[in-house]
């Protein structure tokens, strides 16, 4: 089984549960919304940014689970296509996280769901 640094295992658990922050609060976001005014030619923009949000989050929710697990089954090491995956995931996330939350605020914003 190979193994990663303690730090890097914590760090790709903390971005998992972003993600599914994330995914939780854009789905609350959506549901506000279409509730509230429901799928209009206004509306449409709005829910599909949310949607892909959610999408986004997930995939990179199931890309750590799956990399993670490819991961710690190696023998006796990690091949490095497995770690730059890892490394590349953990930098996407990182840049990418801060913007999808903000695209959340900014809808709830527009549409008066805060």
């Amino acid at each position: 089984m190979a193994n990663l640094p303690e730090e890097i295992v914590t760090r790709v658990f903390s971005l998992q549960r972003q993600m599914l922050v994330l995914m939780d609060e854009a789905g609350a976001a959506e549901l506000a919304l279409f509730e509230r005014v429901g799928e209009t030619e206004a509306t449409l923009p709005e829910l599909g940014e949310l949607q892909n949000i959610r999408e986004r989050a997930d995939g990179y929710y199931s890309r750590f689970s799956t990399v993670l697990r490819r991961i710690f089954d190696s023998q006796p090491r990690a091949n490095s296509a497995n770690l730059e995956l890892l490394a590349r995931t953990i930098s996407e996330v990182q840049v990418n996280a801060e913007a999808m939350r903000a695209s959340i605020e900014e809808v709830k914003r527009n549409w008066n769901l805060l």
